[in-house]
């Protein structure tokens, strides 16, 4: 236990995760929430932003948890991308709707906002470092830490809402590259999430964009890699899905690396590991089996 705390502060320091603020959370109702739902929006500040988050709720709701979706636009996560300003090909718009999908299915989600998508000035397209060169040069200026340590910062003070909810008592993390390498990070860094899904992150530096300006921005470390992250997760359930891009047999030796402190507490079947080679875009087979794993994860957590 103390070695795990010692590898989290670590990285923390190393990402630069912001202090703990004061979470002074406004809700907004919608009064037109996708169909079967209702639609809370929440507004939270973070690291000098005031974050407007999405949770969305099956209609007559009843349980306990709530799964954390990080992406690059709540608008594409909730089903209404016709108001979002990231929009992926549009054959894969229904496929990114990641909370709709959880909460079709009777489980709650809280969408939440990356920053660098969030506060750009246009909606200009070009590739990524034209796109979030403003993004950067705001982040630069204003804080000292790498943009995955403000992105942690922003979820955790989303878990601090939840949690603060009388109905909340589980909170569970489900993510999507960029929102995969959010979901582990958050599940390695906050034990007070129980559970955590991460399709195509890209473990590890040398299979995924870390170093760029938006993530890392160069400050990539020499003696560890991704496995000691995914490691601190344990003992708690974690899935990692490859699509045989980012994620696949290339990496394995880094799952299996982690699967050690999982062993160490006696868990090394709770860290899952598949592939399934259909590319970086999740099939909506393996989403659905995604989802699954959730509620089945969730049903068993005793947050007691």
């Amino acid at each position: 236990m103390a070695e795990a705390s010692r590898r989290r502060r670590w990285w923390r320091d190393w990402l630069g995760v912001p202090r703990a603020e004061p979470v002074r959370p406004r809700w907004e109702e919608d009064p037109v929430p996708p169909p079967g739902t209702t639609l809370s929006w929440l507004h939270i500040e973070s690291v000098g932003t005031t974050l407007q988050c999405a949770l969305l709720r099956p209609r007559d709701h009843d349980g306990d948890a709530v799964v954390l979706v990080p992406f690059y636009d709540v608008h594409v996560t909730i089903g209404r991308p016709e108001t979002a300003s990231w929009r992926p090909r549009d054959p894969e718009l229904e496929r990114r709707a990641f909370a709709w999908h959880l909460a079709r299915r009777g489980v709650a989600a809280l969408a939440v906002p990356w920053w660098f998508e969030y506060v750009l000035p246009d909606r200009r397209s070009g590739d990524l470092r034209e796109r979030y060169a403003p993004s950067v040069a705001l982040h630069r200026a204003t804080s000292t830490g790498t943009g995955l340590g403000r992105a942690v910062a922003d979820l955790e003070r989303a878990v601090d809402t939840l949690l603060s909810l009388p109905w909340v008592r589980k909170v569970a993390v489900f993510g999507h590259s960029l929102g995969g390498k959010l979901a582990l990070l958050l599940a390695a860094l906050d034990v007070r999430v129980c559970a955590g899904v991460a399709h195509e992150p890209g473990l590890g530096f040398a299979h995924s964009n870390w170093a760029d300006p938006w993530y890392l921005d160069g400050r990539v470390p020499s003696d560890r890699d991704m496995d000691d992250v995914l490691g601190l997760v344990a003992p708690r359930p974690f899935l990692l899905v490859g699509g045989g891009d980012s994620d696949g047999e290339h990496n394995r030796d880094l799952v299996e690396s982690a699967r050690r402190h999982y062993a160490a507490h006696h868990a090394a079947d709770a860290l899952e590991f598949v592939v399934h080679d259909a590319g970086h875009t999740p099939p909506w087979s393996v989403l659905n089996d995604c989802y699954g794993w959730l509620e089945r994860r969730l049903a068993e957590s005793d947050p007691s």
